[in-house]
């Protein structure tokens, strides 16, 4: 998707009397957005916002190394021991023209260091500003996306995603931290970059400081603006899957853990001090109703008790969760935190980690593991059972999100006048489409238009290729239902049959998967992991039909054998 950008100026913090401000330049290109108010706590922020730093730079892909950068250290090796002989020559001769001359050092050596040090940071800079302009494709892998804030009633919200699409971080920063009301609501990206990061560590809880989206931006004639400078830039379709995506999770069945702060410190110090050299490298979280949860270090088999409140679930279970690393991020929030709660969706499946901070709350979004992107492996939509977007209740949900900015399910309910499950797959379908968030921390929906427009299935990209293939097999009646089950609890058991492929599955009362299984190699690899499989996408669709009456309208036009029939 083409994103134009029009900034008016960088973001910095910039001096102003009496203290600093935090200077956040918008992208002109969106509808008015503006916000100048004093923080109330500098350092708590600067701590908050240095952490999501950490998530927008984060990119543990793994990177497979070659002949050519091992040739590349042996020639910086001949070279640095080239240049250490020289070295070694020239000390030795300044040390015996020290003893002749006795002269003292240079006395404007600190001035042409200096001037030296600034030729170096502006001749970086305007290779940063000219490879932006010129190559903007490098320059965007070399900077990440810029983050988008959004100003509401009752919260200030900064969302990010990481460089490898496997982590998303939101910070939540209470109205009530701030001092003053001018503001403007609405949601737009803001010019990030490093160098604004190395600000964010000047802050001081001696020094006033203001967090400015800058209304005048918008306001003056910018033709003609020296600082004035606009970026076409190409979003990559997986970077907007992967927001949808993040989304997606909120449909789906989660056990809500609260980890005690000791807890956390203790897998975040044991994860820095030791590196695991075989699998598995997963936490297990073992949970059991009435019961504080316990966190299992594999391979290591170290336990870590978390002594925060009991487990509220219903039974004893065992959850795995993978990618671990990128939890490292938390470091600088733990002596900030007041409660840690995580939300686990299942073994491989994504988790939702909230770090609650007085008037900030940190949500860490992270997929079931680093390969596993949001926007890739883990279609977690096809997990969420058979909810469908209403037309008419879809309207209504924008209108009334619109004007309210965020509501509750349960109020939600009421303003549409839908069934709960009409109301979930609309708020579904707004948010794959980037209008709505879900706000994990506040356990409520709010209005955040991530582009300026609504994205379509056209600037998403194709379906995955497991989710199309599965589609395929069910419009050409490849699969039979040999078998179906009623279980307790509105659960039903089907098997299912294409040609020699035999597969089976339970599907819960909403019609998400609660277990299966299928023979073919993604099954096989990924389990329920990375979405379900072909087999199992085209079985719940074939069960869907069933359980649908068929209209003329619905029924496709028969093959040259007849109208399908479906095998029970």
């Amino acid at each position: 998707m083409n994103l134009e950008l029009q900034y008016l100026g960088r973001s910095s913090v910039v001096e102003i009397p009496g203290g600093a401000a935090l200077a956040f330049r918008p992208n002109l290109a969106r509808p008015k957005v503006f916000f100048d108010q004093a923080l109330r706590f500098p350092v708590r922020f600067r701590e908050a916002i240095s952490a999501l730093h950490e998530v927008v730079v984060g990119d543990l892909r793994f990177k497979p190394r070659g002949r050519a950068a091992y040739q590349a250290y042996l020639e910086e090796e001949r070279r640095v021991e080239a240049e250490l002989r020289r070295a070694v020559v020239d000390q030795a001769k300044k040390a015996e023209l020290a003893k002749l001359t006795k002269e003292p050092p240079a006395p404007n050596l600190e001035v042409d260091f200096r001037r030296m040090h600034r030729l170096y940071w502006n001749a970086r800079t305007r290779w940063a500003d000219e490879l932006s302009r010129n190559d903007p494709e490098l320059f965007r892998h070399l900077v990440p996306c810029d983050p988008v804030v959004t100003v509401a009633p009752d919260v200030v919200y900064f969302e990010c995603f990481a460089k490898d699409e496997s982590s998303y971080g939101c910070l939540f920063v209470d109205r009530e931290a701030f001092e003053g009301k001018e503001a403007g609501l609405g949601t737009t990206n803001v010019d990030y970059s490093f160098q604004l990061y190395e600000h964010f560590q000047t802050l001081r809880s001696y020094r006033q400081t203001r967090l400015q989206v800058d209304p005048t931006g918008f306001e003056v004639k910018v033709q003609g603006q020296e600082a004035y400078r606009e970026e076409k830039i190409d979003l990559p379709t997986s970077w907007l899957r992967g927001f949808g995506q993040v989304q997606a999770a909120m449909t789906l069945q989660t056990r809500r853990v609260e980890l005690s702060l000791d807890a956390v410190y203790s897998l975040l110090a044991f994860l820095r001090r030791h590196r695991e050299k075989t699998g598995p490298r997963s936490l297990r979280f073992q949970l059991a109703p009435g019961r504080p949860a316990s966190v299992v270090l594999e391979p290591f088999g170290v336990a870590v008790q978390s002594h925060g409140a009991p487990y509220e679930g219903e039974k004893a279970e065992e959850i795995k969760v993978w990618g671990r690393r990128r939890l490292m991020v938390l470091a600088r929030l733990l002596p900030l935190a007041e409660r840690v709660e995580v939300q686990l969706l299942g073994s491989g499946l994504p988790s939702v980690w909230t770090v609650h901070m007085g008037e900030m709350r940190m949500v860490l979004g992270l997929s079931g593991w680093t390969a596993n992107e949001w926007s890739g492996g883990t279609s977690l939509e096809l997990l969420c059972g058979q909810l469908r977007a209403e037309p008419r209740t879809l309207a209504v949900l924008s209108r009334h999100l619109q004007q309210a900015q965020f509501a509750r399910l349960t109020y939600l309910c009421a303003a549409a006048e839908a069934p709960r499950d009409a109301v979930l797959g609309s708020l579904h379908q707004l948010a794959k489409q980037g209008q709505v968030l879900y706000d994990f921390a506040g356990q409520c929906y709010r209005w955040r238009q991530l582009m300026p427009v609504a994205l379509s299935e056209a600037l998403l990209g194709p379906e995955p290729p497991e989710v199309a293939a599965g589609r395929q097999l069910f419009r050409e009646g490849k699969l039979s239902i040999v078998r179906e089950e009623l279980l307790s609890g509105a659960r039903r058991l089907l098997v299912g049959k294409v040609g020699e492929q035999d597969f089976e599955a339970i599907l819960d009362g909403d019609g998400g998967f609660s277990k299966a299984r299928c023979g073919c190699s993604h099954f096989f690899k990924l389990r329920l992991r990375g979405g379900p499989c072909r087999h199992l996408i085209a079985l719940r669709l074939c069960a869907q039909a069933a359980d649908t009456p068929a209209t003329e309208s619905d029924m496709e036009p028969p093959g040259p054998t007849g109208p399908k029939k479906w095998i029970h």
